[in-house]
C-alpha cells in the first residue's frame, strides 16, 4: 500500500512543471505553474478515458514456455488416441456413424508426425465442405477426444512427462480447451 500512494504522490508531481524563479520574475502575464496535461471539462456528466492496451513486454522465459504449447498439446492428443486410453469414448462415438476405429487411428497417425504448430493443429480440427465426410467426421472425432483429454487427462500428462515448464502448461490448458471447442478463432496462444 505504500508503495502504492508513493507512486501516487510522484504521478501527482510529475503532472506539473514549475517555472524556475529567475524566469517566473521576468514573465508576469504567465502563471507560475503549468500542466502538462489539462484536464478537459464537458457540460454533461460522461467523462472520457482514453483506452490504451499496454501490452507487457515477453521474457525470454515466457517465450520459451510457450513456443511449443500447440505442438506438445495436439500431439498428446494423438498419443492419448493411439495408447488406447481413448478407446471407451471411442468407441461411444462411433456407434451412430459410419467411420471405423482402424480408420480413425489412421488418420491420426498420418497426421501425428506432420503437427507442427498451431496452424497444423487447426487444420486437424477445422472441418472442411471440400473434404470428403468421412474425414470431416475424423475431424469431429478428434476435436471431442482432444476435449476430453484436456479436461480430463492432461493434467497427468503434464506431471508425469518430461515437460519442462509444467505450471504454464497448466495455465495454458484452459485457453487450449477453448481453441478446441472453437477452432475457428485458434489462430495464436498467448
Amino acid at each position: 500500500m505504500k508503495i502504492l500512494k508513493k507512486k501516487v504522490a510522484l504521478a501527482n508531481k510529475s503532472d506539473s512543471y514549475q517555472l524556475p524563479e529567475e524566469e517566473s520574475d521576468s514573465l508576469p502575464s504567465i502563471k507560475k505553474t503549468i500542466q502538462k496535461n489539462p484536464v478537459i471539462v464537458r457540460q454533461s456528466s460522461e467523462v472520457e478515458i482514453p483506452f490504451r492496451r499496454e501490452t507487457l513486454p515477453r521474457s525470454p522465459y515466457t517465450t520459451r514456455c510457450i513456443k511449443n504449447v500447440a505442438k506438445n498439446y495436439g500431439r498428446a492428443i494423438c498419443n492419448f488416441i493411439l495408447a488406447g486410453l481413448g478407446d471407451p469414448y471411442l468407441e461411444k462415438m462411433t456407434l451412430g456413424h459410419e467411420v471405423t476405429i482402424e480408420g480413425f487411428k489412421n488418420f491420426i497417425k498420418e497426421k501425428k508426425n506432420t503437427l507442427d504448430g498451431i496452424d497444423q493443429f487447426r487444420e486437424m480440427l477445422l472441418t472442411k465442405e471440400d473434404d470428403p465426410q468421412e474425414v470431416n467426421q475424423y475431424r469431429i472425432m478428434f476435436q471431442k477426444l482432444g476435449e476430453i483429454f484436456v479436461k480430463y487427462f492432461s493434467v497427468n500428462w503434464i506431471f508425469g512427462g518430461r515437460l519442462n515448464y509444467k505450471q504454464e502448461y497448466l495455465k495454458f490448458r484452459y485457453k487450449v480447451l477453448r481453441r478446441i471447442q472453437n477452432p475457428e478463432l485458434f489462430t495464436y496462444i498467448r
